[in-house]
């Protein structure tokens, strides 16, 4: 082997070490007063974790109404005024189709929060939700959201309802930029009814003074849930139906954008999951230890672990020098795939483990293919390194296109079990090809022809 040959093999074989030296072990940097490993953690489905179990009921309390003397409802007792016990939730109300449009509704939101990993189950009789997601620094947030009744109002003065949650047809967060900094915007589209029935709204609640400059416009109030989001009037008719406000002011801070953000993405969740038919409460809300201890996952990895030795050994034994190299590029693949799992944030599950394995099993077939190629292939035949490879990557083919196509099947699947499984052998075949090409050719064949 020339001196350059073996430069190129021990800088390779420096790489591989430094590889798995950050899979395995990370890159630890001080951080304030910690020290952090700062290579993203493994994203672990609940099968794996746990999760949090949250418990939702229809409210069956009652509110205390007052009435004045022509059954209207006011704020305080006065003459003539009566109190009554009603019903958060109406009797009438409690019926299967609200308990089911409630579900749809949560489920709209999980999804728009884009929580990945969750189950579901109705008491179709009482319309309880048993909701278990990942327990994650959004959980407390999401828990709280998935409830909310999501009631859209704009009102007048007299509190009465101009416009509601039906008349919405999409909302969005919108960012524009100016000398002063970064704006963020909340808007809603409204539907054909709505559109027109705002319009008119601007045309009647406008702006104005009075002769001594005193303002005395009609105004309007919007709110979600009861809480006042914008108070206004209006300069010009608005005849797009497009409702914009603004949320904080203009900033460069990165800090206080991102509230604003997180604070207008919240509420286009509400609004474009629609309005809940009833009135829901927290029953329960703890945390779920997985099923799989610990010492359970331990002994399938040692299980693993001894039969990826056991294999190490054998290219060794068998492939003497080649073996070594190849056993050192093994090892560099798990490191390199386990790598690329953490920063595409894979949910890892039981499934997505398997295929993680499955995918050693192929990159170890297809180094026994090459090795065996190598072994009995004419030394004097070797004129091009490429055609080794190639020719041991065509021959393995017929095991990787069908395990590609179910891979790439797999990944467009709602179920996250066999999404994971999907993803992980998705990545798992693309590695194979593209590190055994640039590492393992580089180790092995060109140290052969060479």
């Amino acid at each position: 082997m020339r001196i350059e040959e073996k430069l190129k093999v021990t800088l390779v074989i420096l790489v591989i070490i430094l590889i798995s030296l950050v899979s395995f072990g990370g890159i630890y940097l001080q951080k304030m007063k910690f020290i952090e490993n700062i290579i993203p953690d493994y994203q672990l489905g609940m099968d794996l974790e746990g999760g949090r179990l949250i418990t939702i009921k229809a409210d069956t309390s009652k509110d205390t109404v007052i009435y004045d003397k022509d059954g209207k409802i006011v704020e305080k007792e006065g003459e003539g005024t009566t109190k009554k016990e009603v019903p958060v939730n109406p009797e009438e109300a409690l019926t299967k189709e609200n308990y089911d449009k409630v579900k749809e509704i949560v489920q709209k939101r999980l999804d728009s929060m884009q929580v990945s990993d969750y189950t579901i189950r109705q008491n179709e009789e009482t319309g309880e939700l048993y909701i278990q997601i990942p327990e994650n620094a959004n959980t407390d947030l999401v828990s709280q959201y998935i409830r909310f009744p999501g009631k859209f109002t704009v009102e007048n003065e007299s509190k009465e309802v101009l416009l509601n949650s039906g008349h919405i047809k999409k909302a969005e967060v919108r960012y524009s930029s100016g000398t002063t900094g970064t704006s963020v915007y909340l808007t809603i589209q409204l539907n054909k009814e709505g559109t027109q029935i705002f319009q008119d709204i601007t045309k009647t609640y406008v702006t104005s003074t009075d002769e001594e400059g005193k303002d005395n416009s009609k105004k309007i109030t919007i709110k979600i849930d009861d809480s006042t989001l914008l108070e206004t009037s209006f300069d010009s008719e608005v005849s797009d139906g497009m409702i914009q406000m603004s949320l904080g002011n203009a900033s460069t801070d990165s800090s206080a954008l991102e509230n604003y953000v997180r604070e207008a993405s919240n509420i286009v969740v509400l609004l474009n999951s629609g309005e809940m038919p009833l009135t829901y409460v927290n029953s329960e809300n703890r945390y779920v230890v997985s099923d799989i201890t610990r010492e359970m996952f331990y002994i399938p990895v040692a299980i693993v672990g001894a039969a990826l030795l056991i294999g190490l050994i054998f290219l060794m034994v068998k492939y003497k020098k080649n073996g070594i190299l190849s056993s050192i590029a093994l090892i560099g693949f798990i490191a390199a795939l386990l790598l690329v799992l953490r920063y595409t944030n894979v949910m890892l599950t039981m499934e997505g483990m398997i295929a993680i394995v499955i995918a050693i099993v192929l990159d170890f077939i297809f180094t026994v293919y090459l090795l065996n190629l190598i072994k009995h292939q004419d030394s004097k035949t070797v004129t091009e390194a490429s055609s080794v490879f190639k020719e041991a990557l065509v021959k393995t083919l017929f095991i990787f296109i069908p395990v590609a196509i179910t891979a790439i099947i797999l990944c467009f699947a709602g179920w996250l079990p066999i999404y994971s499984f999907g993803m992980v052998a998705f990545w798992g075949l693309l590695l194979i090809v593209l590190y055994n090409l640039i590492f393992t050719r580089t180790l092995v064949v060109d140290t052969k022809k060479a």
